[in-house]
């Protein structure tokens, strides 16, 4: 009798402690957000396009929700579009100079369905720097519904790689540069007339800097010095999809900030 007593309390403390972890697994698998908040139901993406006439900017919302998603506007202003260079140099912004007018407006994105909102930084073949720009989109409701704008990822940023126009080889502080090579291993060779013969080079692919050094040559400004180098990076360092571009600078004596970047595109790969 007390065997069968002692197994009775073994077996009801067992299905107690059983039916204790099941409440508190299921207490900790209620959501963290209050009640009909949504999370991540937005995704934003960039499109980049290049023209001849310029740089064509699509910023899309996409509903990755099974719901219609409704953003509320406050201002005609539902977006907007920063691009800027390696020096952090903003050179365009789709707001600037624009006068907004003050409105409600709604935009409805109905379930796995998406809205595109475009701009375009005007940019003629002749007049374009080549470098390694960041073009960042930001999104600007006021309201989402269902959900809130603390769940939602508002903004998304791409790189833009610029090949340079006809006229893109010289500035004033570098020029006659010429490459040679491919797949890591190059010859870069030029002129540069810059403060106390010291310029710096490095080469990105616009994600990762895989080299920045200091050049030093024989004589600084005003007058014009030959200098060489030669380029080494690993194969397995190589992009995949995208161009590796060669930037000569130097950092300016009075602020510290990059002055006179000319932009080569040393190889793209596809």
């Amino acid at each position: 009798m007390r065997s069968i007593k002692i197994t009775v309390i073994v077996f009801l403390t067992v299905c107690t402690f059983l039916f204790l972890m099941s409440a508190c697994g299921k207490e900790q698998a209620k959501p963290n957000g209050k009640k009909g908040e949504v999370s991540s139901q937005l995704n934003p993406v960039l499109s980049i396009q290049q023209r001849n006439d310029g740089i064509d900017v699509l910023a899309v919302l996409e509903n990755h929700s099974n719901h219609t998603v409704t953003l509320s506007f406050n201002s005609s202003k539902m977006f907007d579009v920063a691009i800027t260079d390696s020096s952090n140099k903003e050179v365009f912004r789709h707001s600037k100079g624009v006068n907004y007018e003050k409105k409600q407006e709604d935009v409805h994105i109905k379930a796995g369905a998406s809205h595109i909102w475009k701009t375009k930084w005007k940019l003629s073949a002749a007049n374009k720097k080549a470098g390694i720009y960041r073009v960042n989109a930001t999104f600007l409701p006021d309201e989402i519904s269902p959900g809130s704008l603390r769940t939602e990822s508002l903004s998304v940023e791409e790189v833009l790689t610029l090949h340079g126009g006809s006229e893109e080889t010289k500035n004033n502080s570098f020029r006659n540069i010429h490459f040679s090579g491919k797949d890591g291993t190059y010859k870069v060779s030029g002129e540069a007339r810059v403060f106390e013969g010291s310029f710096v080079y490095s080469v990105s692919d616009g994600h990762n800097i895989f080299i920045e050094k200091n050049e030093q040559i024989v004589e600084g400004g005003p007058d014009w010095a030959p200098f060489s180098f030669e380029v080494h990076i690993r194969t397995e360092d190589l992009p995949i999809n995208g161009t590796l571009m060669l930037e000569l600078f130097y950092y300016s004596p009075k602020n510290g900030e990059k002055s006179d970047t000319l932009a080569v595109p040393l190889q793209s790969f596809k």
